[in-house]
């Protein structure tokens, strides 16, 4: 037995070649069966030893076809799956010793940036503490040292990629972003004017580049494959006299989906293969590969693959720092100090350095963090590693999660996951440690990226979501037209932000990618909290019927080599899906039998003077501001470097519990076991003089406040146990200085006044919305009262309507005969599993509503005024009427 729920007839190993099962001759037999690998090429051998009851009657020579078959078909399944690592028992042992505070997390965004070991970083600290190293620039023995110490280091880089400085010169910049914009000032394309040709699936800094090239095409995936990666090499024509030059662009290893491009492409281009793509014919090809991504964990041999250009990031591979490869070729216009060994300032002579280096290293180097480059690569070689062995182990994790995550279905047969991949995971050479992908729901609706995102900050998972900065292949792989993307970005959503759906369909996906110090454990985790939170039950294990697709795609694009068009579209089959709001309102009828709009009551009115600390439960009635409820979110808590401080880094927070006393005109903050800190309601700059302006951001929006001093910053950094921290109060919006400007610039009081609210002035909850999820939570997983729970939403209004949900039929609201308009819903995150009373943390309800929801986690509505200008009064128990959506 599998000991799962697989169905071996669907499980098709095509991947395998003479495979046989011995027969047995004993009433208890071992049965041998062997697999090879076409794209390992070596024997895998299985054994299995299967216990068979004879009686008289039976011929132990004659085994049954059905449990020779069974036998076979489990064996290679549990191959398919298996996890082959490529590491020894020393060598994870001497990782675990140098990453213990990774121990307990699972970090899954190694393209991002991987993680240093702490060894690395204490023997960098070891040497700066015991060295002294001075500006390069100077004549003095320590700066001579310093260059000396600098130019081992490019050695060691160069040794590293086989190859050594007549051929390559290592030029530092500040990223490999930096370096693309370097190629792309000073690449000289001719007096007529060359052509920058780049592949589709580029890191959007090489779109960048299109900027200073007087022609740019762009060359899709399949047409790219079919015309390099074909074995025949075709007659090339060139026209003659022709010196312009041409620069190709495309990455060894794309960052959204791991595809390894050849290596081979480079000699071909140079030799003129994709001339006919251009109209100057030219012989002058040149070859920027970006491997950023690449050689994080991969080997880049020079001696064997010559690009003129290689832009290189080492927080990539070893947490820090980054830097840049590079051929002589450019011809720089732009000089700085130090790159020059004569200039005039009367007049535009220059004369640059002879070394290379020299002329493109503008002004005083990194020099501390080029050295710590030096003790990342000793980190590779202390742990008894290599670039080759990382490969193997980083595409091995990624294929295993991969595969388990592929075979993973809904109770109804449909697959958990869609993968954004040009591969099937069976050749390293064609394949990184990277795996892309969207969650779907039973139905083949799409689960939006910043659902899962929660859920995994929830599970202490960290991964990445979005495009990641590369727009060509985000649109190739979610099938996205120039359209579409048009449509998104009118919609609302940019670059970097949590709007994952739009009309349903995703603005981008997820991807996971590993590290050399990741494990089995972390893709584990990955894939345990999908099936737990995202996959219905009974859980099915079978390869998807699109398998043979899959694996026919691949092998059309690396295999074949010939174009291929991918005729699926997902869209079309995205079915349409009943929101779990509409389901709930279709079952309780909100309306009543004339048709009147329905009626609640004002149950609760929150104010949370200090963002993200505790909330001040009004008992009577309160202050309408044009700018939301008198004192609510007007003051905020930063760190020493000016940022928020939020529950999301500092629970502990909600355990301040301000009140504000009207009659004596102060904010009184309480901390449990502490005294409490008195702070005047009236404004700071009246009463001190030695208040100062201080500026922050709140959801991008720049926040300008005034420090209200050293002593409640005092407290706040005790009892929170964070130095440094400060306390500011917004500015008046009446104030000469204005106290939130948007990130666009603009002022926040164009339309309606904002306080330190990420959203929106006010947020609703109904109280039988919350009645409704408690009796969906499981017995036990929380024991609060609804009065508690309620809390966890950090409401401004509670209010008590007649059915759940009732609140997201409206699109205006009235409140003691006060009117607030509908500004979207509430998109739920891990904020919600903190008790707002113990700064306890738990599961629920983010667990719940991510189960019981068919869509976007919402819980509560946003409410603003518009146009206000005058204060109004709100009371306890007053009358609630929502006005209905037209239509």
């Amino acid at each position: 037995s599998a000991g799962e729920n697989v169905e071996p007839e669907l499980v098709e190993p095509k991947f395998q070649e003479n495979h046989c099962i011995i027969p047995w001759n004993q009433p208890q037999s071992t049965y041998r069966a062997e697999w090879m690998r076409q794209s390992e090429r070596r024997l895998i051998v299985i054994t299995v030893t299967i216990n068979v009851n004879c009686h008289s009657n039976y011929d132990p020579m004659m085994p049954s076809a059905f449990v020779v078959c069974l036998i076979e078909r489990f064996c290679i399944w549990k191959i398919f799956l298996k996890f082959d690592t490529s590491y020894s028992t020393n060598q994870e042992s001497l990782i675990v010793q140098e990453f213990c505070r990774v121990k307990g997390k699972c970090y899954l965004d190694h393209a991002g940036a991987t993680l240093y070991s702490e060894k690395q970083l204490e023997n960098t600290l070891w040497d700066l503490s015991n060295n002294v190293y001075s500006n390069p620039h100077a004549k003095s023995v320590t700066s001579k040292s310093t260059e000396d110490a600098i130019d081992i280091v490019r050695y060691q880089i160069l040794n590293h990629f086989n190859t050594n400085n007549e051929e390559y010169t290592v030029i530092f910049t500040s990223s490999a972003t930096a370096a693309l914009k370097t190629i792309a000032e000073c690449f000289n394309y001719g007096k007529t004017g060359g052509t920058l040709l780049y592949l589709e699936n580029n890191h959007t800094s090489v779109l960048g580049m299109r900027n200073y090239a007087k022609c740019a095409l762009e060359i899709k995936t399949e047409h790219a494959l079919q015309i390099l990666s074909s074995p025949s090499k075709n007659e090339r024509s060139f026209s003659e006299g022709n010196n312009t030059s041409n620069l190709f662009v495309y990455p060894a290893q794309c960052n959204f989906s791991g595809t390894k491009y050849p290596l081979t492409w480079i000699h071909k281009v140079k030799d003129g293969w994709l001339n006919d793509l251009v109209k100057n014919r030219t012989k002058n090809w040149f070859v920027t590969l970006d491997c950023a991504s690449y050689v994080s964990t991969n080997v880049l041999d020079l001696s064997k693959y010559k690009p003129d250009f290689i832009p290189i990031s080492f927080y990539k591979m070893f947490g820090y720092p980054t830097g840049l490869g590079a051929q002589e070729m450019l011809v720089k216009k732009y000089f700085g100090g130090g790159t020059v060994l004569m200039a005039l300032s009367s007049k535009n002579v220059m004369i640059p350095r002879k070394i290379m280096q020299d002329r493109f290293e503008d002004g005083t180097l990194p020099f501390l963090s080029i050295l710590a480059i030096k003790h990342g690569f000793d980190t590779i070689n202390r742990l008894n590693l290599s670039f080759d062995i990382i490969s193997q182990h980083t595409y091995s994790l990624a294929q295993y999660f991969y595969r388990n995550l592929l075979v993973l279905h809904h109770f109804n047969g449909n697959p958990i996951a869609i993968l954004y991949h040009d591969t099937v995971f069976e050749n390293r050479q064609h394949q990184g440690g990277i795996v892309n992908f969207n969650l779907l729901r039973p139905n083949g609706d799409f689960i939006g990226f910043a659902e899962v995102l929660h859920m995994t900050n929830l599970h202490g998972i960290q991964i990445r979501t979005g495009c990641f900065c590369n727009p060509g292949a985000c649109q190739r792989f979610l099938q996205l037209s120039e359209n579409d993307v048009i449509k998104h970005f009118e919609a609302g959503h940019v670059c970097g932000d949590q709007n994952d759906l739009v009309d349903n369909y995703p603005t981008g996906s997820v991807r996971i990618s590993f590290g050399y110090m990741s494990t089995r454990e972390d893709a584990d985790k990955l894939l345990k909290m999908i099936e737990n939170c995202f996959v219905s039950k009974p859980i099915i294990k079978k390869l998807p019927t699109t398998w043979c697709v899959m694996q026919k795609k691949y092998e059309e694009l690396f295999l074949k080599n010939h174009e291929t068009t991918n005729t699926t579209n997902n869209k079309e089959n995205v079915a349409s899906q009943t929101s779990i709001t509409e389901r709930v309102l279709k079952e309780h009828r909100i309306t009543n039998g004339n048709g009147e709009t329905p009626t609640g009551s004002l149950k609760h009115i929150f104010v949370y003077p200090i963002k993200s600390c505790g909330a001040f439960s009004v008992k009577d009635n309160w202050t309408i501001t044009p700018k939301g409820l008198q004192y609510d979110r007007e003051w905020m808590i930063t760190t020493p470097t000016g940022v928020c401080l939020t529950q999301k880094h500092n629970r502990n927070l909600c355990l301040i519990k301000p009140e504000i006393d009207l009659k004596r005109n102060i904010l009184i903050l309480k901390f449990k076991g502490k005294a409490d800190f008195k702070l005047s309601l009236v404004n700071t700059m009246i009463e001190e003089q030695t208040a100062y302006i201080c500026q922050s951001k709140v959801c991008g929006d720049r926040i300008q406040g005034w420090d209200c001093g050293d002593k409640v910053s005092d407290w706040l950094s005790e009892n929170l146990c964070i130095p440094g921290l400060r306390l500011l109060r917004q500015c008046n919006f009446d104030e000469e200085i204005m106290g939130r400007i948007s990130k666009n610039g603009m002022l926040t009081n164009t339309t309606s006044q904002l306080s330190l609210a990420n959203k929106a002035q006010y947020l609703l909850v109904n109280s039988k919305s919350v009645e409704w999820l408690m009796g969906k939570i499981p017995n036990g997983e929380l024991t609060e009262d609804a009065y508690s729970i309620t809390k966890r939403f950090r409401p401004n209004f509670v209010v008590d309507f007649t059915h759940p949900f009732q609140e997201n039929n409206y699109n205006s609201f009235s409140l003691s005969n006060i009117s607030f308009k509908f500004a979207g819903r509430c998109t739920r995150c891990q904020m919600i599993c903190i008790n707002q009373e113990s700064g306890d943390t738990s599961k629920e309800p983010l667990l719940t509503l991510s189960r019981e929801f068919k869509g976007k986690i919402n819980f509560g509505v946003y409410l603003n005024q518009e146009g206000v200008n005058e204060e109004r009064s709100i009371s306890l128990g007053c009358d609630v009427t929502g006005t209905n959506y037209e239509g």
